[in-house]
């Protein structure tokens, strides 16, 4: 389970992430940025926005988690104290119980905020949904301005894009790449001599289609459109990616010197192959899923909630 971040360090993480981004860059149209003002300036305050509401969130998910956690250790203490007391010399004894009677006190003080079981893991997974909530509008805004900033023309043109199709090109976008991830796949079915070269290219059909649709997936529904299809391409890139570990490590094994390093590759070999079915796995069951949403549309069998993200 990912570890919920405390929401200073979160917050300065944040900050020096967004330092570059904020600070004055030069444009090359002075024209373009002007337009674009208003824009930067608004995506600078959503942004603001949605890390000032992850910290809102944090901030009282959190609590009950310290609490329960000070309770069992304070539970540890009074049992080691207790133990102590009793195998202790007698001179020796009294301190162990005077630590022990404070800790049992401490620990019926705490005991009114603590939480059961249960509740601790829906307050962890609470803070955990306050992360993912917000994560992904985060991510989007950041890749709007930094394009806004550093490439204003681009950013232009693809908040125009936005406007004017009304999210008809980012669906026409998004066929064809799952279209090209599903081929890639039933291709890899057959064999993955080429997987490094037909991952690097879906990969690049990925950052194309991220980069002309940046302004467009600023919107919760559009992220929700895009999302199966974009993380079943990533999906069959990593798992390339770690094909080609696999491949690398049985060459170590065949060219081992001694047992050990022998054991070594063997075991990089494997866990490498377990990770690529892994993505490979999830990369199929997103596409899968796509294409039965798509035939309910066509049917006219979909419910109202089938277009969010699986």
């Amino acid at each position: 389970m990912r570890p919920i971040i405390h929401p200073l360090a979160r917050h300065v993480l944040t900050l020096s992430l967004l330092g570059s981004v904020l600070s004055p860059s030069p444009v090359a149209h002075a024209e373009t940025a002007l337009d674009l003002a208003g824009e930067i300036a608004q995506l600078r305050g959503r942004l603001a926005d949605n890390s000032a509401q992850e910290q809102h969130c944090l901030a009282g998910a959190t609590q009950p988690v310290w609490t329960a956690a000070l309770a069992t250790d304070l539970k540890a203490l009074q049992d080691r104290a207790n133990q102590a007391a009793a195998e202790g010399a007698a001179a020796e004894a009294q301190p162990w119980k005077e630590l022990a009677r404070k800790a049992e006190a401490l620990q019926a003080r705490v005991a009114v905020n603590a939480r059961t079981g249960a509740e601790l893991f829906q307050s962890q997974q609470i803070g955990l949904d306050c992360l993912d909530r917000h994560v992904e509008e985060r991510e989007a805004l950041r890749a709007s301005l930094e394009m806004a900033v550093a490439d204003p023309a681009a950013y232009g043109d693809s908040l125009r894009l936005a406007r004017e199709s009304g999210g008809a090109s980012l669906r026409l976008d998004l066929g064809v790449l799952h279209e090209r991830s599903r081929a890639l796949s039933s291709r890899w079915k057959q064999g993955r001599t080429d997987s490094t070269t037909d991952a690097g290219a879906l990969k690049a059909d990925l950052d194309a289609l991220r980069r002309r649709h940046t302004a467009a997936l600023e919107s919760a529904p559009a992220r929700a459109l895009a999302d199966p299809v974009l993380r079943a391409a990533e999906a069959l890139v990593a798992a390339a990616a770690a094909w080609e570990r696999e491949r690398r490590a049985e060459a170590r094994v065949a060219g081992a010197r001694d047992d050990a390093e022998r054991r070594a590759a063997a075991r990089e070999r494997d866990e490498a192959g377990q990770l690529a079915r892994g993505y490979w796995a999830t990369a199929d069951r997103l596409i899968a899923r796509r294409v039965t949403s798509d035939e309910a549309m066509r049917t006219g069998t979909a419910s109202p909630a089938a277009g969010g993200t699986p």
